[in-house]
């Protein structure tokens, strides 16, 4: 007597057989690809803004550039106002802010830093000629003196907390010329800044002078809280890996050369403008 196979039990092999050919298929893809991060950066001159024909250009974008190569990536970089920026990576994850400051507030809401890439001497900035003398901020609030900066920067944040009198503006372009338009007493930011924006506006650097040194500050690649941490792992060690080239020495030769401010690379610093010892304000 034959025996047959047990009723269905065909339609069943060929449900397994394909179920099985799915997941070997999945297995041998490897794993789904990582939400990789939007990258955002703001107007900071010489470190980030919009070159002559309107695209992303300074020396952090030159960093992101040479990251995203070596990671094989084409993820455009979005210029957008600092306040706008920074507001959507406080709220969004997988989101990359440069440059930003490493401040004990933003290491506890979460966010990851990578760098330092350029180190900022930001000082306040006067109308040269202007004859102030200032030795701390409670000097410029007690001679009523106001200040102009880059709204929702940790610089104005520190001159608030302080009782300073601020202004807030869109970029430093704006401050420059309030400043120079004497429509405020003082400019917060640096030598090596103010030198890239005078002379977008057509005028000379020794315009402006730096009477009082705020805080020396390195500057990072900012990840939002909650980003993927293989993606986090994977732009460290690019950066780790770009720091063994000669990138970053060539980087500080192209910069000093544009910008007639001497830089250096270190891995402390990052890129920062070589000071003059007799310049107590710093770059």
């Amino acid at each position: 007597m034959r025996l047959d196979a047990a009723p269905g039990s065909g339609m069943v092999f060929r449900v397994l057989a394909v179920a099985f050919l799915v997941c070997l298929a999945v297995a041998m893809a490897g794993p789904a690809k990582s939400q990789e991060l939007r990258l955002i950066t703001s107007p900071w001159p010489p470190s980030n803004f919009v070159g002559p024909d309107g695209s992303p250009a300074g020396i952090s974008i030159d960093v992101i550039e040479a990251l995203k190569e070596k990671l094989q990536l084409d993820t455009p970089v979005e210029i957008l106002p600092w306040a706008r920026g920074y507001l959507i990576a406080q709220s969004e994850p997988n989101v990359m802010l440069f440059t930003a400051g490493r401040t004990e507030e933003r290491v506890s809401n979460g966010f990851h830093f990578i760098g330092p890439v350029v180190m900022w001497t930001h000082a306040l900035m006067a109308k040269s000629g202007a004859n102030l003398s200032i030795d701390d901020l409670d000097a410029v609030k007690a001679q009523d003196l106001t200040v102009a900066g880059v709204r929702g920067s940790w610089q104005m944040r520190l001159l608030e907390e302080a009782g300073v009198q601020t202004v807030d503006t869109e970029n430093h372009e704006t401050g420059a010329r309030m400043l120079l338009a004497e429509r405020v007493d003082l400019w917060i930011t640096s030598s090596l800044q103010a030198s890239v924006i005078l002379k977008d506006l057509g005028e000379d650097a020794d315009r402006v002078e730096p009477v009082h040194a705020v805080r020396r500050s390195p500057s990072f690649l900012m990840i939002s809280k909650g980003s993927d941490p293989d993606v986090i792992a994977r732009w460290e060690n690019a950066y780790l890996d770009l720091k063994q080239t000669d990138f970053f020495e060539n980087a500080a030769k192209k910069w000093s050369e544009q910008l007639g401010i001497s830089l250096r690379f270190s891995s402390e610093d990052g890129l920062s403008a070589i000071s003059n010892p007799q310049d107590k304000t710093g770059s």
